[in-house]
């Protein structure tokens, strides 16, 4: 990564920053999720960047992975565990954060856990190291607080115009992980529980992105509403209130299960504890330069 593209990531990643942090404020009994998400998403476009996916705004056993839909009236529970995963991008230039707020004292513990397991991982986080050994840190530090780690969520890689870029930073102890390398960029996101610490698919699905642009046997109706989403999103992440302009809310969900079934999209279900336990994380993305690692959120 040149000097110029580390001030543009490091730009994505301030806003990013500064919109989590406005985020984790919204965050009481009685908001809606929608509103909270939607004002998010608005703060990083004002202050330069644009959302490198749909915020996700993740309620009690729910992990990961639920972004509002259009109209959603989903309100935040008095006593939740609420976990704020935001993205901001420029040029393509990713950055991606996770904060956790508790509004019942008896969860801050569990919350604790994913903060303390991801400042661990930050410290031990340089270049040539295991990832293995990464998520070795991350395991004991949850379970010294008494809670499981999530085995099947992790960090990731990311590369420009890639949030997954294929490269899994575990949160469990896995031999041969593979080696952190010099020059890239890392989300580290711990989760913990109360439950048994893995996720399955819920039902829902509320983000997307694109799969095929080129598939055939389309519509010209679905052509020109894939080359639509190719031109806004390219291949990151988004839900449907992103493409409200389209139609009405039952065109655009049919238009997107449609393109899903055809593989020209891919969906992303809710993900939700095994065991239905509560469910902490947090999360910032890392620059691994040559002699230290800079945290970019």
């Amino acid at each position: 990564m040149t000097d110029e593209e580390l001030k543009i990531l490091l730009k994505a990643g301030k806003i990013a920053a500064e919109a989590r942090d406005a985020g984790a404020k919204m965050i009481k009994p009685g908001a809606k999720v929608l509103d909270v998400c939607e004002a998010v998403e608005k703060m990083i476009i004002e202050k330069g960047a644009f959302p490198a996916f749909p915020c996700n705004l993740s309620i009690n056993y729910e992990a990961a992975h639920y972004s509002p839909i259009i109209d959603d009236d989903k309100i935040i529970p008095e006593g939740a565990v609420v976990k704020l995963d935001i993205g901001a991008h420029i040029d393509g230039y990713i950055t991606d954060t996770a904060v956790t707020v508790t509004l019942d004292d008896k969860y801050e513990r569990l919350a604790e856990a994913s903060k303390d397991a991801l400042n661990a991982a930050i410290s031990n986080f340089k270049s040539g190291t295991d990832l293995g050994e990464i998520g070795k840190v991350i395991e004991k530090v949850i379970r010294v607080n008494g809670f499981s780690p999530i085995r099947n969520l992790g960090g990731h890689l990311i590369k420009r115009y890639e949030l997954h870029a294929g490269i899994f930073v575990p949160n469990v102890h896995e031999r041969f992980g593979g080696r952190i390398m010099e020059g890239n960029t890392y989300a580290i996101e711990p989760f913990a529980t109360n439950g048994f610490g893995e996720v399955i698919e819920g039902k829902a699905e509320t983000i997307y992105s694109l799969r095929n642009a080129t598939i055939r046997g389309l519509s010209e109706e679905e052509k020109q509403f894939l080359d639509v989403i190719e031109k806004r999103f390219k291949t990151l992440p988004f839900n449907e209130r992103w493409l409200s302009d389209l139609g009405d809310r039952n065109t655009i969900e049919k238009m997107l299960k449609t393109l899903t079934k055809k593989k020209a999209l891919n969906s992303y279900a809710v993900l939700v504890e095994v065991k239905k336990g509560m469910v902490s994380q947090f999360e910032h993305t890392v620059y691994v330069d040559k002699d230290q690692t800079l945290i970019i959120t």
